[in-house]
């Protein structure tokens, strides 16, 4: 059973100005992994740009992974968005909890540079993330784990701003 529909990214004609400043989200890695939430990108695109590219216009909720020169940084959309080419983004399947495939994405960081090759820089291909095999459990007990790691993720970052607050 696919855990996710994988979608790359791609970048509109940067030399076509119709093509940028719109109002559509457009994400690169180095955007991606700081934070476990995303909302807003720091370039956007235009529907113009979304129609003449590659650009995938992916749905809120989308885990964003990275998968060229840093790969396996990941982040969730909380709005729709697109992305460039160094993803291969998770639409995670209904029958799946998005936050457990965060956890369990993050938890395969190894296994997906493991799979990386590329003599420029390092890439990991949508055919080779689609051939990962893993056991996951039912979505209720999926929901649970991805609660549990959602609130300690919550309770260090809490103490991450008490201790910047006491520096």
């Amino acid at each position: 059973v696919d855990i996710a529909k994988i979608i790359g990214g791609g970048t509109p004609d940067t030399n076509v100005p119709l093509f940028w400043n719109g109002n559509i989200n457009w994400f690169t890695p180095t955007e991606v992994g700081k934070k476990k939430y995303l909302s807003e990108s720091k370039r956007t695109i235009t529907n113009e740009g979304l129609m003449r590219s590659s650009a995938k216009l992916l749905p809120k909720g989308t885990i964003l992974l990275s998968t060229r020169a840093t790969i396996g940084e990941t982040s969730i959309i909380r709005a729709e968005s697109t992305t460039n080419q160094g993803f291969q983004n998770l639409v995670v399947s209904d029958s799946n909890d998005i936050e457990f495939v965060y956890y369990l994405i993050s938890a395969m960081r190894k296994e997906l540079l493991r799979r990386s090759s590329g003599s420029t820089f390092m890439e990991i291909s949508k055919k080779e993330i689609a051939k990962i095999q893993c056991s996951i459990p039912i979505l209720e007990e999926q929901q649970k784990i991805g609660l549990c790691l959602s609130s300690i993720d919550l309770k260090i970052n809490q103490m991450d701003k008490k201790k910047e607050e006491v520096i």
